[in-house]
């Protein structure tokens, strides 16, 4: 007779357990784990089955989370100058893993950005694209909504942000605007 000689890394364990180690609302814990790229799954169907992360996965989501705790938020470098207006692109990460484009004008830049990143701390900006006319983020609204999948009123998914960018730049550089990189 063999015994069985399971390995502490190949169980699974429960999003709950989770959240109670970590101090988090066991709620929200399916979309908190979501959010920092992990993939839970339930070991039996049903809507009221508990959601469940590798153990090794756990561990590392549980690493991740201690490290952001000694996060600080300061701004390496100014981003814009002061009182720069202009159309800017930054990267919203969402709860379902999925990267998602913001674009927006706004007559102070860096105000705005740092607004942001009060609500969203891992905002990265992608693009500004300095001109003193709110037109131009229609423009760029416009042909967000013709080459992407809109999510919000300024917010959007594309297949690559890279070359959502990219494309801009060309949009922008027709009427005769540089970004800011």
């Amino acid at each position: 007779m063999t015994e069985d000689k399971r390995i502490p890394d190949d169980r699974p364990v429960k999003l709950v357990d989770i959240a109670a180690q970590l101090g988090v609302s066991a709620a929200g814990i399916r979309k908190y784990v979501l959010r920092r790229g992990f993939k839970p799954f339930k070991l039996q169907e049903g809507q009221s089955k508990p959601w469940f992360l590798a153990y090794k996965d756990a561990q590392a989501l549980i690493e991740r989370v201690e490290e952001e705790k000694h996060y600080r938020f300061a701004p390496e470098q100014e981003t814009a100058p002061a009182g720069l207006s202009g159309v800017y692109a930054v990267e919203l990460p969402a709860y379902d893993a999925a990267i998602r484009l913001k674009i927006g004008w706004s007559d102070n830049i860096v105000d705005r950005l740092n607004t942001y990143r009060g609500l969203v701390p891992d905002l990265r900006v992608l693009r500004i694209w300095p001109c003193s006319e709110s037109w131009a983020e229609q423009m760029a609204l416009k042909w967000a909504r013709h080459n992407g999948r809109q999510i919000g009123e300024e917010v959007f998914e594309f297949e690559d942000n890279a070359v959502a960018v990219s494309s801009l730049d060309d949009v922008f550089g027709a009427v005769g605007i540089k970004p800011q990189k």
